[in-house]
């Protein structure tokens, strides 16, 4: 249990190093004292993410057909996604 921990903490201080934070939880707000996620919950979200990206990608493929205005939110995602394939 402390290996998986350490290796979120890792991942989740990476994520936020490449500054691809956003793409995986949401931001704090400018008001409240605290984060909304811990490093621990970025890390362990961050993999999910791309784990769900890599499963669904063809469906995703197939959305973006439809709506191409959002081609562009759609590559920075990618571009997020292979940021975090790199730390693990």
């Amino acid at each position: 249990m402390a290996i998986v921990y350490t290796s979120a903490i890792f991942q989740g201080t990476e994520i936020q190093k490449k500054q691809v934070q956003k793409y995986v939880s949401r931001r704090s707000q400018a008001r409240k004292k605290y984060r909304r996620r811990s490093t621990f919950g970025v890390g362990k979200d961050g993999e999910q993410w791309v784990d769900y990206l890599d499963r669904h990608s063809l469906e995703i493929q197939d959305l973006m057909k439809l709506t191409r205005n959002k081609r562009r939110f759609y590559q920075q995602g990618i571009r997020a996604a292979t940021l975090i394939r790199s730390i693990s």
